[in-house]
């Protein structure tokens, strides 16, 4: 799991092929106007989801994971908690993995949290368990995935 600024994200180029294909374009795009919804940028390897959403209270959220895809989650309204758990230190989920939906989910709380503020980003690897979009008020945000 990583968190930085987007000022920095040259950085993580190297933690894959893609990175600095999704990187570059989140930077050079304006997405305060576009309509909500998937940008594909290579078919299901590399695309974006531009969400709005309700953010959630922290115990109502559930920890997910994904086997074949990176997330970059980047919000850009409002600060937004997200929580995370390594997934070598949780059993087995308690809604079983969908490969066709490439995610699972846990019941339980995450061992850490954290703000991720627009101008920021977060880069979740299948090895991270986590929960985005706690807060409160609505929040507008990319989920970048990123094919492993």
């Amino acid at each position: 799991m990583i968190i930085a600024d987007l000022s920095a994200c040259h950085r993580y180029f190297g933690q894959h092929p893609r990175m600095k294909e999704m990187l570059e374009y989140i930077l050079q795009h304006d997405f305060s106007q576009q309509e909500a919804g998937r940008i594909t940028l290579d078919a299901d390897d590399l695309f974006i989801n531009l969400d709005e959403v309700e953010l959630k209270r922290k115990e109502a959220q559930r920890l997910e994971f994904h086997k074949n895809y990176i997330d970059i989650q980047v919000p850009l309204l409002q600060d937004e908690t997200m929580g995370w758990t390594a997934l070598s230190d949780l059993d087995e989920p308690d809604i079983a993995y969908n490969p066709e939906r490439d995610c699972g989910f846990y019941t339980q709380g995450a061992k850490e949290y954290f703000r991720v503020k627009p101008g920021q980003f977060t880069i979740f690897f299948p090895e991270d368990a986590h929960a985005p979009i706690i807060g409160e008020g609505k929040q507008r945000k990319l989920v970048g995935k990123i094919r492993v």
